[in-house]
């Protein structure tokens, strides 16, 4: 076996040298022919297409622009890049594949109200990987564009976030390569500055340095107190033998000094004005442009456009487009001419903006899209008519709107997504541009190349698109997936960065965020591709999540290990575990086991055992000893074990207390009169001549005229002071007979009894009669019990009461309950609390009567459903009667007449009132429950 794999693998590399012979043979004979073909190309050959390589790109210059707060990257082809934020210290991080930044001198120190340092370094498995760090100073936000060749980092100082305004700018089209030029011999780079000159150009100040070859690396920034630009030419020296430069005619700039350092060459320009003047700074191969005031960004503007570098700024921005020679000027009302070169196209673009004199500037008051008679209609609104261009980029999936002299508020620099409306168009952008102040773009990328139609009326432009693509129904299925999508709010906790990302390798963004978040991520061979997205302040998870679901992937994490390949490949793996998993199973034998519930029934929990067994498992109980039976493989029997034993568990146990509180008070009073007036006329003294009775009893008149005489006797057997009263002391001929009625209970009586003495006495007989009763009355009622969780308790006490009732078929005997009863259900809740149903009543004997005497019952009931917390007390219920009345008899008129006319009435009152009250106190059997 041995000599065989020697013989096979000596037989592959015998093959592998004789194909490289036959790769190097025809390699040198081209090279010997090469001018020949040159001399004489086929009449019909195309011109060679020179496929981009991304080995050969390499950045060329890392500059600070602006008034500091912008750095430019340029490099020799297209840039990818990934961009994220870092804090402690805070960063910027561009990470840039494919790209040799070996050029770019670092550390570069800035030291500006931006910037600290800006470093960079290669890394990755062939130091392939460019990394660009911008160290930034504290409360500093940045926005990263792309242009052909360069990217443009814009920082400013952060404001506080609003979520709602994330503006997402679409990635750039492919560009698809030019024809490749042919090569130059390579320029002499620069070792020193041999001219500076300082010069005025209509308002600016022009300063230029010229060398002595090809300008390399450069950067410049401002600082304030004092007011001041600072420019590093480096691996120069400063050979023009001045140090400073004295600019006696311009009104932004005092003075020039130069210094000299080991590595660079240094120019600070000293401003006159406290602040910062706008600036630019242009390299042009062996000489660098500094031009110092107001015209400064429009001349930067201009030169970004001509020489293809695309700059841009504001809340929102947008890579650059490409740009193919179909444009629309809204200007004129026709199309313009095709441009010779891109070139000349946008000193066009920047000429024709200038030309217009007339507009006096406008204000953009509506950018919105939406669905009009099935098509797709954008609406760009602005106050007054102002001239605009339309672009549309090669592949047709990317269309540029440019108004001219004209501003966007803030609240409409945003980006729409229209994805969902279902038509052509993905997303629409619109921004102020921070290099053409006056110019507005909207910036609209379609998911495909769609036809459209540009109209404008009154300042108001309008963009059709083709019909909207009519969205399938989704299926019930589907629907419910989606509302479950959308309930599964996940929460993410991780670490918040930032991400730009245009045309990045999903392998470098998954290295990337295992970077950032310190976890370890492992990728399959099958996640490949690029992915390209703009997040701002996310969690590393969620952004982790979005990546995946975008490039429909999942992951897998066992142990400290994130596994990540295409979802459909971990469904099968997942299915496939399931599949061996049930075969397992069918494999393995069965066992019995017998597992004892003791507080519980065991027939009860058959159903709940039954649904944690596999397919081959069987459950019963046996009822006497209260044991279930499970047949079933080792892992369905543990998992019935472990539901029996959170099951079967103490059931707790409450005290119900209730206190029914019967409380009554009643008052009465009763107030009555009785009088009579008697007369008596005699003849001989002690003898009646006549009788005369005015509602008096005669027994009265008897006792008078025996008065009379008494009073002129002399003996002391018939004094005046009567030693016996008359046994009649009847009232049932007064004249007026209103005694009490007796409400209030017995009563009390006072008698009266005035006379005139003579010979004819005049007799008054009174009689008032009163009473007063007051009572307090009060019950309770104590009734307890102790039930189960959930059980219901019942305790009753009093009496039946029987009565008899008569019928065709006899006399039958019937108990009626008069007695206190407490039903109630209560059931524990996680938090301590007591939910109760009580039903509580209080059933007595009444004062009716039948006519065969039965007796009525008085009943008081409450039922209700009260919450309480283990050992408070609740009132459930409360019922008051109250019971009044006032009574009054007597004689109409007379006894409305005051004073006088309580001689001719009786009153009565009275005032009862009762009151049941019903308390309901529960309390937890803690100790119970422990055991």
């Amino acid at each position: 076996m041995h000599l065989n794999e020697f013989i096979k693998r000596f037989r592959l590399g015998l093959m592998g040298l004789m194909a490289a012979g036959l790769f190097i043979i025809p390699a040198h004979s081209s090279a010997e022919d090469a001018p020949k073909a040159a001399s004489q190309p086929p009449a019909n050959a195309a011109p060679e297409q020179a496929k981009p390589v991304s080995s050969a790109i390499s950045v060329e210059s890392v500059d600070v622009a602006g008034a500091g707060d912008k750095v430019v990257v340029k490099a020799t082809g297209p840039l990818k890049y990934t961009v994220f934020k870092l804090s402690e210290p805070s960063r910027i991080v561009v990470d840039m594949p494919g790209v040799n930044i070996s050029k770019v001198s670092s550390p570069i120190n800035v030291d500006n109200n931006f910037i600290t340092q800006i470093t960079v370094i290669s890394y990755g498995t062939e130091d392939n990987i460019g990394r660009l760090v911008i160290g930034l100073k504290e409360g500093v936000a940045h926005d990263v564009k792309s242009g052909e060749n360069s990217i443009l980092v814009s920082l400013k100082a952060d404001a506080t976030p609003v979520a709602a305004v994330a503006p997402v700018p679409a990635p750039a089209p492919e560009v698809k390569p030019e024809a490749a030029p042919e090569p130059k011999s390579a320029a002499k780079s620069a070792s020193k500055i041999t001219k500076i000159e300082v010069a005025q150009d209509g308002g600016n100040t022009v300063i230029t340095v010229v060398a002595d070859g090809s300008i390399g690396n450069y950067n410049s920034f401002a600082l304030d107190n004092p007011s001041r630009i600072i420019v590093d030419v480096w691996g120069v020296t400063n050979a023009t033998g001045q140090k400073t430069i004295t600019a006696k005619e311009s009104k932004f700039v005092k003075i020039v000094r130069f210094g000299d350092y080991k590595d660079k060459a240094r120019l600070v320009i000293d401003l006159s004005g406290k602040k910062v003047t706008p600036y630019a700074v242009n390299k042009d191969d062996s000489s660098l442009v500094m031009i110092i005031g107001e015209g400064a960004q429009a001349s930067a503007s201009e030169k970004a456009v001509v020489a293809g570098v695309a700059v841009g700024g504001g809340v929102v921005g947008a890579p650059a487009v490409p740009v193919s020679s179909k444009e629309t000027t809204a200007s004129s009302g026709k199309k313009a001419a095709p441009a010779a070169t891109e070139v000349a196209e946008a000193k066009a673009v920047v000429k024709e903006a200038k030309k217009d004199e007339t507009s006096l500037g406008s204000e953009i008051g509506r950018v919105d899209f939406r669905i009009v008679n099935g098509k797709g209609r954008l609406t760009v609104m602005s106050s007054a008519k102002t001239p605009y261009t339309v672009k549309e980029s090669e592949d047709g999936k990317t269309l540029m709107i440019d108004i001219k002299d004209a501003t966007i508020p803030d609240d409409l620099v945003r980006t729409l997504d229209a994805v969902k409306l279902a038509t052509p168009v993905a997303t629409i952008s619109s921004y102020q541009e921070s290099f053409k102040p006056k110019d507005v773009r909207v910036l609209v990328k379609l998911n495909e190349k769609s036809s459209y139609e540009v109209k404008d009326l009154d300042g108001t432009i309008t963009v059709e698109f083709a019909s909207a693509v009519v969205a399938r129904p989704a299926d019930e299925k589907g629907s419910a997936a989606l509302k479950a999508e959308a309930a599964d709010t996940k929460e993410y906790a991780g670490k918040k960065i930032d991400l730009d990302m245009m045309d990045a390798s999903i392998s470098d963004v998954l290295r990337l965020l295992a970077e950032v978040s310190n976890v370890n991520i492992i990728a399959s061979d099958e996640v490949r591709g690029n992915i390209s997205l703009r997040l701002k302040n996310v969690p590393w998870e969620q952004a982790f999540d979005i990546i995946l679901k975008a490039k429909e992937l999942d992951k897998s994490i066992d142990g400290n290990v994130i596994r990540v390949a295409p979802a459909t490949k971990l469904r099968q793996e997942r299915e496939a575990l399931l599949a061996a998993k049930k075969a397992q199973e069918k494999l393995e034998n069965l066992e019995i086991s017998y597992i004892t519930v003791n507080y519980g029934d065991a027939s009860a929990l058959e159903p709940q055992v039954k649904g944690v067994l596999t397919e081959r498992g069987s459950v019963t109980s046996e009822k006497r000893t209260n044991i279930i039976i499970v047949k079933d493989i080792k892992q369905g029997i543990e998992q019935a074990v472990n539901l029996v034993k959170k099951l079967d568990t103490i059931i707790p146990q409450v005290l119900i207390e209730a206190r029914i509180v019967e409380a009554s008070t009643s008052f009465a009073r009763d107030l009555g009169i009785q009088w009579g007036v008697d007369t008596q006329l005699m003849g001989t003294f002690g003898h009646n001549s006549t009788n005369n009775v005015f509602g008096a009893t005669t027994a009265s008149g008897a006792w008078a005229g025996d008065l009379a005489s008494r009073v002129t006797s002399t003996n002391a057997a018939t004094s005046i002071i009567p030693t016996t009263l008359p046994a009649s002391t009847s009232v049932t001929n007064y004249a007026v007979n209103l005694p009490a009625t007796g409400t209030a209970g017995p009563l009390g009586a006072l008698g009266f009894l005035f006379g005139k003495a003579g010979r004819n006495p005049l007799l008054l007989d009174l009689r008032l009669s009163a009473g007063e009763s007051e009572g307090r009355v009060r019950t309770i009622s104590r009734p307890r019990i102790t039930t189960m969780d959930n059980k219901e308790a019942k305790i009753e006490q009093g009496e039946s009461i029987p009565f008899s009732t008569t019928s065709s078929s006899g006399t039958s005997t019937t108990f009626i309950d008069a007695n206190l009863s407490l039903t109630v259900t209560p059931h524990i809740t996680p938090d301590g609390s007591v939910l109760m149903k009580i039903k509580a009543s209080r059933n007595s004997i009444g004062t009716f009567r039948t006519s065969s005497g039965e007796p009525s019952i008085n009943k008081k009931e409450s039922q209700t459903e009260v919450l309480v917390r283990d050992g408070e007390t609740t009132v459930i219920g409360g019922i008051i009667v109250s019971d009044k009345s006032e009574t009054e008899k007597g004689i109409p008129f007379l006894k409305d007449i005051p004073l006088i006319g309580w001689f001719f009435k009786s009153k009565s009152v009275s005032d009862n009132q009762t009151e049941l009250l019903i308390f309901i106190t529960p309390t937890i059997m803690k100790d119970k429950v422990l055991g």
